[in-house]
């Protein structure tokens, strides 16, 4: 009887554990609807959530430059990384366990990870980075990221939806699979 309630409770962990029985129906259809949204859409309903999430924020502290102004997807995409960072990437590491690849062709002239194209050396300490603001991939993908892990979705979770969202790209420039 011991040696069947190990494999139950064994197995149930298992299932539990697996991405794709973490969300519910509900949060799984919430997923996909935020994985469709238009980059506008993204931008308007992570502001709303920033807003919320961060009421008394001084965002002039941050001293951003010229830039990250150019619309309110892009803006909001400098936020998530300024308070989120973490979710999008650490300094000097390309694990994909831990961070958030880029799925434009920014690797090539030395991004380790989504947050790099918001933070020089992916550091806010070595200020701004301008590549985030010219490219709607990587303002898709941190907005992404920062809607799908406000809705609860696991690391692994917010993976796979980029991996599908951005699987042309990852097929067309052959990066690597993540």
């Amino acid at each position: 009887m011991k040696v069947y309630r190990i494999i139950v409770i064994s197995m149930l962990a298992l299932l539990l554990s697996h991405p794709s029985f973490a969300m519910t129906n509900e949060e799984e259809r919430r997923f996909k609807i935020i994985t469709n949204m238009s980059l506008e859409e993204l931008g308007q309903t992570a502001s709303k959530i920033l807003n919320v999430d961060y009421p008394d924020t001084d965002w002039a502290t941050y001293n951003s430059p010229n830039y990250v102004y150019v619309d309110l997807a892009t803006e909001m995409a400098y936020k998530v990384a300024v308070k989120n960072s973490r979710l999008l990437g650490i300094v000097n590491v390309s694990d994909d366990g831990i961070v958030i690849p880029c799925y434009c062709t920014c690797d090539s002239f030395g991004h380790d990870n989504l947050l790099y194209c918001f933070y020089k050396n992916g550091d806010l300490k070595d200020g701004f980075d301008n590549h985030g603001a010219q490219c709607a991939v990587c303002v898709r993908q941190a907005l992404l990221a920062f809607l799908w892990n406000d809705l609860g979705a696991s690391h692994d979770e917010i993976m796979k939806g980029m991996k599908e969202k951005f699987a042309t790209l990852i097929e067309k420039y052959h990066q690597h699979e993540h």
